[in-house]
């Protein structure tokens, strides 16, 4: 196991039942390992502000692995800057995303999907802190909910 941060490893931001399913080689490669590094290092915030442990459901995504998602081109999982996750011990992903809106964590983007987990990006450069939820409705600006 290759550890990045103290509480999170390479393995758990590049595994993906699908890659594996589908035989599709998801290493990561030298600028989305640099990338992965900075993204665990910002979870590590993430999982100190929430108290609790993190499980990350998809982070790092090779493009053809982000397209048999049916993912965006454009995804930041595809440069190793996103990931989705759930902190069960915390919360609903709703209560999840409202800590971190509400926290001074300098987040990209930050989504409620389906109710069912929590999408978060971050940006080296100058973060947009754009708050979404997603469902069957479609995109909206996140409110508490």
């Amino acid at each position: 196991m290759t550890r990045l941060t103290p509480h999170f490893t390479l393995e758990e931001f590049t595994f993906s039942l699908t890659a594996g399913g589908k035989v599709i080689d998801n290493t990561a490669d030298k600028d989305a390992l640099e990338n992965l590094q900075f993204l665990a290092e910002r979870m590590e915030n993430v999982r100190e502000l929430l108290g609790s442990a993190i499980h990350i459901s998809s982070g790092y995504r090779c493009l053809k692995l982000n397209n048999i998602l049916g993912s965006k081109p454009s995804s930041q999982h595809t440069q190793g800057l996103a990931c989705d996750f759930i902190a069960n011990k915390y919360g609903t992903p709703n209560d999840i995303v409202f800590c971190i809106v509400s926290s001074d964590i300098p987040y990209d983007q930050i989504i409620v999907e389906y109710d069912r987990w929590v999408h978060i990006s971050f940006s080296k450069d100058k973060p947009r802190k754009e708050a979404l939820i997603i469902n069957n409705k479609g995109t909206k600006i996140y409110t508490k909910q």
